[in-house]
């Protein structure tokens, strides 16, 4: 190689780094003489055959909208699948307590006791509770001194005693 041609290689190759990457639009695949095959993003020389020409062109990446619906797709995931975490713990612990009052129950039968049940009158005090304590009901004024009577008459005999 003459003495010239080095450093002009060398100035050649860089000049093609500082120029930077430059984004190719298109990507040709071209075979040429002998099946050699060769990727490229200027279209194939005269003598070669394009196989095939591709769109290179990256895609954008998501919008900051994009990104915060993802966050909140995925942050409201998290929130039910830690509300299913808490039902299915619930059941859980609800099915532990019914199957060990069985278990009392059981054990209380084989003994020849009788299992305690609850009266009437606490019935209709555990029934009157539950539904005043839900809201959503929205009961009147009548509707809760009509429920208040009827636990009246339910617990008579407690009372009367």
């Amino acid at each position: 190689m003459p003495k010239t041609a080095f450093p002009i290689l060398i100035l050649w190759s860089l000049g093609g780094l500082a120029a930077g990457p430059v984004a190719a639009e298109s990507l040709y695949k071209c075979e040429g003489p002998g099946a050699a095959i060769s990727i490229q993003s200027e279209p194939c020389p005269a003598g070669t055959t394009q196989v095939w020409k591709r769109d290179a062109t990256p895609e954008p990446g998501p919008s900051a909208e994009e990104l915060a619906a993802r966050a909140a797709i995925a942050d409201a995931e998290a929130r039910r699948a830690a509300e299913e975490a808490r039902a299915a713990e619930q059941a859980r612990l609800a099915e532990a307590e019914r199957r060990e009052q069985e278990a009392r129950r059981q054990a209380a039968g084989a003994s020849g006791e009788r299992p305690p049940t609850k009266s009437a009158c606490t019935q209709a005090h555990d029934f009157s509770d539950a539904v005043l304590a839900k809201e959503f009901l929205r009961l009147t004024e009548t509707q809760k001194a009509d429920l208040r009577a009827w636990v009246v008459a339910q617990c008579a005999d407690v009372y009367r005693s």
